[in-house]
Order: C-alpha cells, then structure tokens, then sequence
C-alpha cells in the first residue's frame, strides 16, 4: 500500500514538472514603460496620456531558458473602431537563449476617437504552443482640453481646375477637445506657388462635434503653369495661439489666353489663343490656328513663333512672318497654319507653339491640337475630287463654247462688210 502511494506521488510530481514545463513561455517580464514611465502591474494608479498622441511601449524581458518563435504584442480593448483602427503593435517573431536580456518596442497611435475613460494595457508574450504570459497595466485615456483636427477637404472642382478659372473649397473641422472653441476658428486655403489664399471663420465648433466651413474662392492666375500644386489648409484657434494645417495636391491645366508681365516695358503681353482640335484631312488641305499678340507697354516689342511637333506628320508655316513686331499698345495676328501628310495616320496630334521675346527668353508654350482624318476612305473626300473635276471640265467646256460663239460672230461680222463693199 505504501509503494502504492509512493508510485503515485512521484508520477503526480512528474506531471506537475511536465505541466510546467510545457506550459509557460520560458521568459519573465522584468521592467515596462509607456512613454518613458515605468508601469506597475495591477495597480490602481493610472498613468493619464492623451487621445491622439503615439504611445510607445518598452518591454524588458529576461529568458529563464532557451525558446524559439516568441512575439510580444501590447494593445487596448474596448475602442469602438478597433475592428478598423487597432489599438495595437506586435513585434517581428524572436527567439531567446537562456540568462539573456531582450528589450522589445512597440509603438502604436491613439485615435481622436477614442472615448475618455479608463482603459488596461495589455501585454502578452507567447509563442507557437506555450500558454502566454499576459501582464496588465492601468491607463487613464484623457482629452486634452483644445485639439483641433481638419478632418476633409472637398475641392470644386474635384481636385484638377483650369488656369483662370475659380477654385471652391471646403473644410471640415472636429473639435476633439474638452473646450467648445466658441471664439472662432479661422480656416484658410492657399497655394503658395501661385499666390492665391482663401479664408473663412467658423463661429463655434462644439467638443466632440465637426463642422463644415462655408465655400472658400480661390481664382487660380490665367498665365498659371500645368502642373500639380500643393494646397495647404489651415485653422487657427484658440485666440490664434494653434494652429493645424494639413495639405492636398491640386492640378491645373494652362488657359486658352495668358497675361505676361513685361517688367522692362513697363507693360503687359497678352497671347491669346484657341485651345480647341481642329480636323486635318490626311494629304489635304490644312488648317490655320490664330494667335493675338497684344502689346501693352509703352515701346514696340518683337516677337518670334517656333514650332515644334508637326514635322513627322505634316508640315507647317507661319505667316505673316514667324518674326511678329507689335507696336506699343496694338495687337498683332499670326497665323499657323498646319497641314497633315499623305500618309499620316488618323489620330490626335498635339503639338507646341512657342513664343519667344526679342532677346529669346520663352514667354510661353500653347500646347494645341490637331485630329487627323484619313481620307482615303472617305465618301466625302471622293465626292469632293468628283466635283472638282467636273467643275475643272465644266469651265473648260464654258471657255470652249465662248470661243465657238466669238469666232462664228466674227466670221459673220466680215461677211457682212464685203457685202456691203461690193
């Protein structure tokens, strides 16, 4: 009986050991720090930190044996969104050797959106088949008492705008702090590259609440370069203390007219032009593409056209001249006239008219269109060839006939006189 008792305290021993030693991760957590302050586990003192901000986790651990395939993770339950914003950081997959010291950082953001209140920090090391070691931390999430955020920027029209034409914006702003910002909030909307800048204020944005600005115009400058531009949106609150600002990328395609400053004259240049595709019929024909100089200063100015695009396709000529001298307050007209191979292929052609001042300094590129037209099928181009061949043979007849009439009336106009002589 007493061997029986023995047998079964020893195997109940060993089974504790095995428990043991297959049921832990073989590591202890030995410091933890949230942003720079050391946590105590299950204490009632909460460490405060403040929606919004990024939290970064330091945990120390000491291996009590070798082990493989370990991963720390430390996140927060209980946040509304947590199924599309986690609340969350987990480390890259470790091993560890016995009596060695591993230090891990996680970092994760804090959404504005998290509600004040009290919440644990939860930090949990496992690896593929050990039970995990969990250890929790108390944190107090608090709002702070001003925090502004530009929520969305809606642009009209969407983001791409003509040069000259006018720029609509609107801005969303959330109050995330504890104050109702009931002193105004002053919303501003510029492009620094060209100079142009909007504002607007909102009367009240209440805590916890957002609030859509009126319509900001902006009027983007006729002679504004095609590019991207970066828009940045502001809002000012607090007595003007803070501030936040966001930015957003705005395109804008170049005008059908410009305005130049011409500094040496005094004066300005206008170039206007038509933007819009003209058809070319393959092999003839052509088309004629004006430009307006218009000289505002107070001397004449010279000006030279170049052209660059056309030459594998088609060909081009400008007249009067592509040298165009344009007295002091006239305008002067150029005109480009294009025409399209026999062989051209059907398609949009785009191509580059340069204007140049008197010392070669670019004052501008019109980018303009051409819409190639195959006529080697064309009903229309074969009808036309029928009728100027029939009217080419329709004059040659008409020139005949008068020659007929004109020598029979002279042949009758001799006849009459010998009679009369004799």
């Amino acid at each position: 009986m007493k061997n029986i008792y023995m047998v079964s305290l020893v195997l109940a021993l060993v089974a504790v050991l095995s428990v043991i030693s297959v049921s832990a991760v073989p590591v202890s957590i030995d410091e933890v720090e949230v942003n720079g302050e050391e946590m105590i586990e299950d204490v009632d003192n909460r460490l405060d930190i403040q929606r919004g901000e990024e939290i970064e986790v330091k945990v120390r651990l000491n291996a009590l044996a070798d082990g493989e395939d370990l991963e720390v993770e430390a996140f927060i339950s209980g946040f509304e969104h947590n199924d599309r914003t986690r609340l969350s950081d987990i480390s890259d997959v470790f091993d560890v050797e016995a009596d060695t010291t591993y230090i891990k950082k996680l970092r994760f953001d804090l959404s504005e959106l998290v509600d004040e209140d009290d919440y644990l920090l939860r930090v949990i090391i496992s690896d593929r088949n050990s039970d995990a070691l969990i250890e929790n931390y108390m944190l107090k999430i608090d709002v702070p008492r001003r925090d502004l955020t530009i929520r969305d920027v809606v642009f009209n029209p969407d983001n791409t705008v003509q040069a000259g034409r006018a720029l609509l914006a609107t801005v969303r702003i959330r109050n995330s702090g504890e104050q109702d910002e009931d002193d105004g909030v002053k919303v501003t909307v510029s492009i620094p590259e060209l100079g142009v800048s909007a504002s607007d204020f909102i009367d009240e944005v209440e805590s916890d609440e957002s609030t859509t600005s009126e319509e900001l115009f902006l009027r983007i400058p006729v002679c504004a370069p095609a590019g991207v531009y970066t828009a940045r949106i502001t809002a000012e609150y607090n007595e003007g203390f803070d501030e936040v600002s966001t930015t957003k990328s705005i395109s804008v395609v170049e005008s059908g007219a410009c305005e130049i400053n011409a500094q040496a004259t005094g004066g300005k240049t206008t170039i206007t032009f038509s933007g819009g595709s003209q058809d070319l019929v393959a092999g003839a024909g052509g088309a004629a593409y004006p430009i307006a100089l218009t000289n505002g200063g107070n001397v004449d100015r010279t000006f030279t056209l170049s052209v660059d695009g056309v030459s594998s396709w088609g060909t081009v000529r400008i007249t009067p001249s592509n040298v165009v001298t344009v007295g002091a307050g006239e305008t002067q007209n150029a005109f480009v006239f294009v025409s399209a191979s026999d062989d051209a292929a059907a398609g949009e052609r785009t191509f580059v008219v340069s204007v140049k001042d008197a010392s070669g300094n670019a004052l501008r590129d019109l980018a303009l269109k051409a819409n190639v037209v195959d006529d080697g099928n064309s009903d229309f181009g074969d009808a036309r060839r029928v009728l100027e061949v029939g009217l080419v043979l329709l004059v040659v007849l008409l020139v005949l006939i008068g020659l007929v009439v004109a020598f029979r009336r002279v042949r009758g106009d001799e006849g009459e006189e010998s009679q009369t002589y004799y």
